[in-house]
């Protein structure tokens, strides 16, 4: 690297390099997460207690409290604490909407108008940790009502001066859940695949130092490896397996033990040995094991975060200036890009340090983690080119065999995903025929060589008896599907439905509004009732397509009650509207009388609401069992 070779110029780069890191963490004023396209819940109330639902909080005291809530800066004393806002809506809505909490220490749960909606987990102790993760509530719009609606939220920390809820978003669930996936994915899901990669990484490399135990610095990579993935556990387990007290005990140790291996790693790196600064930082490690042997959960925090995590900082210091020196007088570019990635290290660990003491703005997160990117990356290059010159000095053939064993492993593989594929082909081929053997053996094969027959035949009666028949099979593989014991979940069955159905209304010209969302569970589930539903719907999708005259049409699920007691399914359409939907009416068609036979059949109900904009028809199925 060309600014190597000028140390003047490296070191003016460095300091520069951590100027600009240093504002971007510790000053800058941009948001990374929040900025989102609808406003957040002003006006809250709160009040401590230990309720679990927000019926019990009538008699309280509420006082007014701006978000976000540090409860530490705010000096709540207690480990629960309840939030109260109101939405204001000028009409109903239907579709799906989501609470969503960017930020929140430890445990929430959500109530809308006095309804619970979901919880993060567990508010016994220990409580589930949600310090590092978004939440996102969704519940049905129906719900909600015109006018003022109550939001509940209920958040526990393991420790009061742990709490804290950020700013809290009401809103459809599609102007919310890009947002949330976006943080989760950072927040979560990066984590734990950098976590997985280290565990693995560390297995890896200490199979490196099994193959060359004289070579201490894989074993001590490792050992870094292993105690930075452990420590990265606080930020993705939510249900802890131990105390609280242990759990923090458990984490700081680890950090602790992660810097101690990094000095060692250091010095064995470079080439050299300082047994004083050695003896001396694994001392302090051996001491850090005391945070186990603490009182409570405050004293670990407190011994932890205030002269732990400071004593950590100074190791910190120490490091990045060993490196400083080491450079300055051997300009290396190991040495270089080592202090390319240790000045991040080192000012992340401060950010996070301020955070958890309360000095810095704790609705950001820690951020430490990410840190290991450019490390890990770095790092484990090292590592690799480091084995690799150490077999070449040992074997002069190593290149060469090496290439041969990655020939015959990308053979292998080759072959491999050859035979997977062909195992893969054979398994599909044998189920298809399977499949097509019994259909042809039955009722199915019977209409399929009908079709067949009049396929060819012209005019509109061969045309119209091949739509018959067509129809007639689709009502056989709708049959079929309703013995299905996977089709008991009413979205799968009226997925696989619009499946069937895609055909028809296709060459009907009309489009299919599809609003099926997640639903309960509905009991004494059986093939005759999966049955019933399907030929309801079926007999509705038909109506419209004969009758309505539409070009659309809209299937909603959802819930209803206060309890979510009941499931229904509507089908709408924007035609002209029928002329008789009264039940008992003489003039009412089969298809409608037979709608309502099989409901009640089901023990369910069946509406029809029509006029000029067009019809609804909602079968409406009881959630207890019948």
């Amino acid at each position: 690297m060309w600014i190597i070779r000028n140390k003047k110029w490296a070191v003016f780069f460095l300091f520069s390099y951590w100027l600009l890191v240093n504002f971007l963490v510790l000053h800058s004023p941009f948001s990374y997460f929040d900025n989102l396209p609808v406003p957040a819940l002003e006006h809250f109330e709160f009040v401590a207690g230990d309720e679990e639902s927000p019926e019990f909080l009538k008699q309280h005291a509420w006082q007014h409290q701006a978000l976000p809530d540090d409860w530490y800066k705010t000096g709540k004393t207690h480990n629960q604490y309840w939030y109260k806002s109101h939405l204001l809506l000028d009409h109903p809505v239907n579709d799906i909407w989501a609470v969503y909490l960017p930020t929140v220490t430890h445990a929430a749960a959500v109530f809308i108008n006095g309804t619970w909606v979901g919880q993060s987990g567990y508010f016994s102790d220990p409580v589930s940790r949600h310090h590092n993760d978004p939440l996102l509530f969704s519940f049905s719009g129906s719900m909600l009502k015109k006018g003022q609606n109550d939001i509940h939220i209920r958040v526990k920390a393991s420790y009061h001066e742990q709490g804290l809820l950020g700013q809290v978003y009401v809103a459809p669930f599609n102007q919310l859940n890009k947002y949330y996936e976006i943080k989760h994915f950072v927040r979560i899901d990066l984590i734990q695949w950098l976590t997985s990669a280290m565990y693995l990484m560390a297995l890896v490399v200490l199979v490196f130092w099994m193959a060359r135990p004289q070579d201490k610095i894989y074993g001590l990579f490792s050992l870094e490896l292993i105690f930075w993935a452990t420590h990265n556990l606080n930020l993705i387990i939510t249900d802890i397996p131990v105390s609280a007290r242990l759990w923090e005990s458990l984490m700081m140790s680890t950090l602790g033990w992660t810097v101690l291996t990094m000095i060692y790693f250091n010095h064995r790196f470079v080439g050299e040995v300082h047994p004083r600064i050695e003896k001396l930082a694994l001392t302090a490690a051996a001491l850090g094991l005391g945070l186990f042997f603490l009182p409570d959960l405050a004293a670990v925090l407190h011994v932890g975060y205030r002269v732990w995590d400071a004593l950590l900082i100074v190791v910190g210091l120490y490091l990045i200036g060993y490196l400083g020196r080491v450079f300055w007088k051997n300009p290396q570019s190991d040495y270089f890009l080592m202090l390319l990635v240790g000045i991040p290290m080192l000012i992340f660990g401060l950010h996070d340090i301020l955070v958890v003491n309360h000095m810095a703005d704790r609705t950001d997160g820690l951020i430490i983690q990410f840190s290991v990117i450019p490390a890990l990356l770095l790092f484990s290059w090292f590592m690799v080119r480091r084995f690799v010159k150490s077999i070449n000095k040992a074997e002069h053939l190593a290149e060469h065999f090496e290439q041969l064993v990655d020939e015959k492993t990308r053979e292998i593989e080759f072959q491999y995903d050859k035979l997977k594929e062909m195992e893969k082909q054979s398994v599909l081929a044998e189920e298809r025929e399977r499949i097509m053997r019994d259909m042809h053996d039955g009722i199915g094969g019977q209409l399929v060589s009908v079709i067949s027959l009049l396929q060819d035949q012209k005019g509109d009666v061969f045309k119209r008896l091949r739509e018959k028949v067509q129809h007639s099979l689709t009502d056989l593989r709708l049959v079929i599907d309703s013995l299905d014991p996977v089709q008991n979940e009413l979205p799968v069955l009226l997925g696989t439905m619009r499946m069937r159905l895609h055909d028809q209304l296709d060459a009907a010209n009309i489009h299919l509004e599809w609003a099926v969302t997640d639903l309960p569970d509905i009991p004494d589930t059986s093939p005759r009732r999966s049955l019933h539903i399907m030929r309801i719907v079926q007999e509705a999708i038909t109506n419209c397509i004969k009758h309505a005259d539409t070009e659309k049409i809209r299937l909603v699920t959802g819930t209803l009650g206060e309890q979510e007691s009941h499931v229904y399914i509507d089908i709408i359409d924007y035609g002209k509207g029928l002329k008789c939907v009264d039940e008992n009416a003489e003039n009412q068609g089969r298809g409608i009388k037979n709608m309502h036979y099989r409901a009640e059949q089901m023990g369910a109900k069946l509406d029809l609401d029509s006029s000029e904009e067009g019809t609804r028809i909602r079968l409406l199925i009881a959630l207890e069992s019948a």
